[in-house]
């Protein structure tokens, strides 16, 4: 029945025009801005400039099938070992999207040209139904992901092709279709998108039939229910939002429900030290020993930015911070040249044959490695940073300012017709000052909407040198109304304290602010030549981009002694690149623990339980450092009361 009445709706608009003259109303309480809106500064756009020089900008070295055309032609399939035919496309849609969105943020012409040229091939070759993307699988999923390639191309440009494109590729579809065939329901990301863009309430008839459907993992039962689930981490990740993205322009609580309960189910159950649920390559509780798939750092943060664009819930910022500033970077090498297919809080080797987890155990899926043997994690990689650069500054409902993410930037807007420049000075969240300078030529009279963290119990804020005295409540967002002038400043200070948390039943864990911290395993590195079968052959041929073995060089075998108060802070306030040289240390005392060493001489051990171990009267004191700055670390602890 719910098919003929959308046939029966699609022929009551067949007159309706692509671009709607005022768009549906919406129930979010943030919206994104064009990516060409902001730009990085200081640390982030250093990390961006690595980025362009290392991986992402040498796909050559990431190999097959990042060596090919990528969607701006066919990609041929080559040998046995890649999987289904549509993995090539979602993976070479993960590194599009990534190059284009980095392209703007470094006004870098090369890489958007590369980019678009996928664009321009996709959009001149529609299948005679007006579907995009190649004829040659029957699966929606990588147009799901490539959408996400013509949405930021369209904020930056306004390219009305997009919409035109995208309004009757979507039309095309059946509820059934993607309703029913797991992965492909994430096409109503985009579907709702291009609703917004148009319109035409064939788009949120279909998007809501096709949810209703429920023939995928994560649907609106078992989204909703109280029960553990153990799902493919990135299908998760990529299904939890779509509720979210429902709610938003339905204004339907039930959806914002269930995306909520999704993502506080992964936190009771799956959530890991550094921001990220274990996900290997299924949810796997949250044993320190777990790790975490490179493509779920970028899907679980790209699914938060939905929620906190939903809801303006500070928590959600709070947790892409998190994610971003300790599980995305501890993923990488400092220079960019080298990705972990799993990541683990707790890693003291990393080598072509220390993969400690159940799936692929004892392969190459841990080692630092510029290409490995599955390839959506080398392309996923390339997005999680840009991503965190476009939504620092997103918009309230009238188009004022919102600072939700933290970091050094510049940030340029147009409200109502007034033009304006807000600079964020700051080294956060190595450093709890950020300072915000308003440029603009004539005085403007607008919201500026900021957030406080959760962590944030005493945070002090001045404008032009006067304390601020209204509501600074940890985790929630503080707007001030007022006219702004030129050269008016906002300073804000973040006071941070380090803290032991708890973790699991005999673990503990060192933060301060929204940094985690671990201990840095002196290294012993040297490059690996081997040939790996898993690999079907791929390794690096670029010297500049070599395979890594790591193995620990020193003692890691350390259980702290619960003494907060004799920890020692130092902040390191030179201009260095924070995840090369620790921007802040603080020294803690600790003891070895004699019989606790590496798994068969390969893994990473379990923590020990407490009484199982012996540790040594001699108290040490070591230096722990901020987790993406590390490679080999231990960062959850066995503790000594």
């Amino acid at each position: 029945m719910k098919k003929v009445c959308l046939l029966i709706s699609a022929a009551l608009y067949v007159a309706m025009p692509v671009m709607a003259q005022q768009g549906p109303a919406r129930f979010d309480k943030f919206r994104e801005q064009a990516i060409t809106d902001v730009r990085p500064q200081g640390w982030l756009k250093e990390f961006l400039l690595r980025q362009r020089s290392g991986l992402t900008g040498h796909p050559e070295v990431l190999s097959y099938p990042f060596n090919s055309s990528l969607w701006a032609g066919v990609i041929d399939r080559v040998g046995e070992q890649h999987g289904a035919n549509w993995w090539r496309y979602e993976q070479t849609a993960y590194y599009s999207d990534g190059i284009l969105r980095l392209g703007y943020l470094l006004n870098d012409t090369a890489l958007v040209n590369k980019a678009r040229a996928g664009i321009n091939y996709t959009l001149a070759h529609v299948q005679a139904n007006g579907r995009l993307g190649p004829e040659l699988f029957a699966s929606q999923w990588p147009i799901a992901v490539y959408f996400r390639v013509l949405q930021a191309e369209y904020a930056a440009t306004g390219d009305q092709r997009i919409i035109t494109a995208l309004h009757k590729h979507y039309l095309s579809y059946t509820p059934e279709e993607i309703g029913n065939a797991k992965r492909a329901i994430v096409n109503i990301e985009g579907m709702l998108w291009t609703y917004g863009k148009t319109n035409d309430p064939r788009l949120l008839a279909l998007a809501e039939a096709a949810y209703a459907k429920g023939g995928f993992e994560l649907n609106m039962q078992t989204a909703s229910s109280p029960d553990t689930l153990v799902l493919h981490g990135v299908t998760y990740m990529e299904m939890a939002k779509l509720p979210a993205i429902l709610y938003t322009y339905t204004g339907k609580k039930v959806y914002l429900d269930a995306a909520l309960n999704a993502l506080y189910k992964l936190d009771r159950d799956h959530m890991l030290p550094d921001g990220i649920p274990s996900s290997n390559e299924f949810l796997a509780g949250k044993d320190p020993l777990q790790s975490h798939e490179t493509c779920d750092i970028t899907d679980y943060t790209w699914a938060v930015g939905y929620l906190l664009m939903a809801t303006g819930d500070g928590r959600w910022a709070d947790k892409l911070e998190k994610a971003i500033f300790n599980a995305g970077p501890g993923a990488v090498s400092k220079d960019f040249k080298n990705l972990q297919y799993f990541s683990s809080v707790n890693q003291v080797i990393a080598t072509g044959q220390s993969n400690h987890n159940k799936f692929a155990h004892g392969s190459t899926w841990m080692a630092y490695w510029p290409c490995h043997e599955t390839e959506c994690c080398a392309g996923n990689v390339h997005r999680f940073m840009p991503n965190y650069a476009a939504r620092m500054w997103l918009r309230d409902t009238t188009g004022g300012p919102v600072a939700a993410l933290y970091g050094p930037s510049v940030e340029t807007l147009d409200y109502k017709g007034k033009q304006l420049t807000i600079t964020e000075n700051t080294r956060y969240p190595f450093a709890d000052q950020l300072q915000f300078t308003f440029q603009m030529q004539q005085d403007i009279t607008m919201p500026f909407t900021f957030r406080i963290p959760g962590w944030c119990t005493s945070a002090i804020v001045s404008i032009n040198g006067k304390r601020y005295n209204g509501a600074l409540t940890p985790g929630s967002f503080v707007t001030l109304h007022r006219k702004f002038r030129n050269n008016d400043q906002i300073n804000i200070q973040f006071p941070m304290q380090p803290q032991l948390v708890q973790w699991g039943q005999w673990g503990v864990t060192v933060e301060r602010g929204p940094l985690l911290y671990a201990y840095p395993v002196p290294e012993k590195v040297t490059t690996d030549t081997a040939t790996y079968a898993n690999l079907g052959g791929k390794k690096s041929a670029d010297p500049g981009f070599p395979a890594l073995d790591i193995r620990p060089a020193g003692d890691w075998n350390y259980a702290l002694l619960a003494h907060p108060a004799q920890w020692q802070v130092t902040e390191n306030n030179s201009n260095t690149y924070p995840f090369e040289t620790a921007a802040v240390t603080i020294k803690v005392p600790a003891r070895k623990i004699n019989d606790w060493h590496l798994s068969e001489n390969r893994y990473t051990p379990p923590l020990p339980t407490p009484g199982s171990f012996h540790y040594e009267t001699t108290t040490d004191t070591i230096t722990l450092v901020p987790y993406g700055t590390t490679r080999l670390r231990m960062t959850v602890f066995p503790v000594i009361p």
